[in-house]
């Protein structure tokens, strides 16, 4: 190989070792390659909207990245000049700490000459090993001979109280007051609301609280509360709403 020949080659492994020096250094400043996002998982959350991942990365939370917790797995993205931002968690096929989920009653349903509970047709929710807080709506008409009973049914061994926020099943009419009282527990016992009518439609708000030890489904349980054979019906458009809290 002549000198000149040896040269050029020379020159050729030289351009080459410069150009994958400056990808390297590119790939690693935000300034060259520009923005960027990822996946992340969080491992400290301040108090400033700040949180930190695993890997070191300090990045400010968006405002609707609520609820946050050591674990998520979230997406984050860096601008030009360097600065992070955690967009929010990301699903991970399970329930996140502050994630909610709600069901709709498509359609009524109607149950008579049955004082069994059982697990509403549509109000069911999946859950996950954590703690809830749990809010229905509930529209519903029932004689008042009948009423209407409620109850919940949930994975085994879960804690929890319960209220039916609703009207004392004593009552016959609209006007009736609103019942109060101690708060039993969520799995073992079922309470009753009034009905004023066949046909008159009234509405409770039960809530409660409820810790789960095991996957399942949590489901709104009713039947009336005296056997009639004039039905007690809960109505399409009631809801049901779970809420993870821890």
């Amino acid at each position: 190989m002549t000198a000149s020949a040896q040269s050029q080659a020379l020159a050729a492994r030289l351009a080459a070792a410069v150009r994958e020096q400056a990808i390297a250094a590119g790939s690693d400043t935000p300034a060259v390659r520009g923005a960027t996002w990822r996946l992340a998982t969080v491992a400290s959350i301040a108090a400033d909207g700040n949180v930190t991942t695993s890997d070191g990365i300090t990045a400010r939370r968006l405002e609707s990245y609520q609820s946050p917790g050591a674990g998520d797995l979230i997406a984050i993205t860096q601008s030009p000049g360097g600065a992070w931002i955690a967009w929010g968690r990301l699903s991970t096929g399970t329930i996140a700490v502050g994630e909610t989920r709600t069901v709709r009653k498509p359609s009524s349903t109607s149950r008579d000459s049955t004082t069994a509970l059982a697990a509403d047709p549509h109000l069911t929710v999946d859950v996950v090993p954590g703690e809830y807080t749990i809010d229905a709506f509930i529209a519903y008409d029932a004689d008042p001979a009948a009423d209407l009973k409620l109850g919940w049914f949930a994975p085994a061994s879960t804690a929890g109280a319960w209220w039916p926020g609703g009207s004392d099943s004593s009552n016959t009419t609209l006007a009736a007051t609103t019942r109060w009282g101690s708060p039993p527990d969520l799995t073992t016992t079922a309470l009753p609301v009034a009905g004023v009518g066949a046909g008159t439609i009234t509405a409770c708000r039960p809530v409660a609280t409820a810790v789960v030890t095991a996957p399942g489904q949590i489901s709104l349980a009713w039947a009336q509360n005296a056997s009639s054979a004039t039905p007690t019906i809960v109505r399409g458009q009631s809801w049901l709403q779970v809420r993870r809290i821890a």
